[in-house]
């Protein structure tokens, strides 16, 4: 695969922390983006295990014909600075970091930064794309991650429901960022 496609579940129907369904709107978001990547050249798709993920790539998987995969590498999460690294993020962003629910915390982006190494290992040169269904700051931690960025930079992207973000290797190895955030087809 030589493409990867991050697309963020569509709209959820209520808190973050109950694992909600998707909303009325957000499944004619899923359909919406389903009927976009329908077109392309999907060798495989992976989602987040959270229902809102798993339902929006449960409406991609019967456009393309293909089950997902529920890969738990891809849950939301929140990158949280170490005891140390606390002045790698803006002072005004702490008490709302402070406030993120344990179950999310990542602490130094660990998790994430293993998740995008294994995301980055499934891409060959062989043509086709991977599709993965997450969460926005975990879009915004890979993002950060192939651009190289500072630790607090996923902060500074915001990732709308079903959106599309495109990342490409080239032939010379670099993960590039094609497109972000794509919202044409909503």
């Amino acid at each position: 695969m030589d493409r990867l496609l991050l697309a963020r579940h569509a709209q959820a129907d209520g808190h973050d922390h109950a694992d909600p369904a998707l909303s009325a709107v957000g499944e004619e978001q899923a359909a919406l983006l389903a009927h976009r990547l329908s077109a392309e050249p999907v060798v495989h798709l992976l989602s987040s295990p959270r229902r809102r993920a798993r339902q929006t790539a449960a409406a991609i998987a019967q456009q393309l014909g293909r089950e997902p995969e529920v890969g738990p590498f891809l849950d939301d999460r929140t990158p949280m600075p170490s005891a140390g690294h606390w002045d790698d993020y803006p002072e005004h962003r702490w008490d709302w970091l402070r406030e993120t629910p344990e179950t999310e915390q990542d602490e130094d982006g660990a998790a994430l930064d293993a998740a995008w190494q294994r995301l980055t290992g499934m891409l060959d040169d062989a043509p086709g794309t991977l599709v993965v269904v997450t969460h926005a700051f975990v879009i915004g931690s890979f993002v950060a991650s192939a651009l190289s960025a500072p630790p607090s930079a996923w902060m500074l992207l915001p990732v709308g429901n079903a959106t599309i973000t495109e990342l490409q290797r080239r032939t010379n190895g670099e993960i590039a960022l094609t497109r972000f955030n794509d919202d044409a087809h909503l």
